[in-house]
């Protein structure tokens, strides 16, 4: 896939997406632990060189909290339709239209032998600093 075809696809992804805050107001708890977790930073981190670099943004988002960055929907899936609450309270809907249940295959999208980091890739290790559940069940 080219460079062009490369971008073209993110920016058709990122209008899908409805972004961490979106998520976070039926998940605040989810939301902060994100908030909190090298995801959340993950933009930031990049050296100033590697801002433009595709290669790099694949992974580490636009830096823009409300649709890119590494948030939520990065591991997810892009939530334009299954953001909607009645969408998320069926289990079965919510996958046939994008919600993706996470697993080890998800974070290796990103977590590659190629990915440049000090250590290789232990997702028991990493787990702990994004881990996060459901929120409590309501009446609703």
């Amino acid at each position: 896939m080219s460079i062009g075809a490369l971008v073209l696809a993110a920016t058709a992804l990122n209008q899908e997406f409805v972004g961490a805050r979106t998520c976070g107001k039926c998940h605040p708890s989810a939301f902060e632990v994100w908030k909190q977790s090298p995801h959340s930073r993950a933009h930031a981190a990049l050296p100033k060189e590697n801002i433009q670099d595709p290669r790099c943004m694949r992974c580490h988002g636009d830096g823009d909290a409300d649709r890119g960055a590494v948030q939520c929907e990065s591991c997810h899936g892009a939530g334009r339709y299954y953001a909607k609450r009645h969408v998320m309270k069926d289990r079965e809907l919510s996958r046939i239209v994008g919600l993706e249940d996470v697993n080890e295959e998800v974070c290796r999208r990103c977590h590659t032998e190629g990915a440049p980091s000090v250590q290789p890739f232990d997702r028991e290790r990493m787990w702990g600093h994004i881990s996060h559940g459901r929120e409590p069940k309501t009446s609703e």
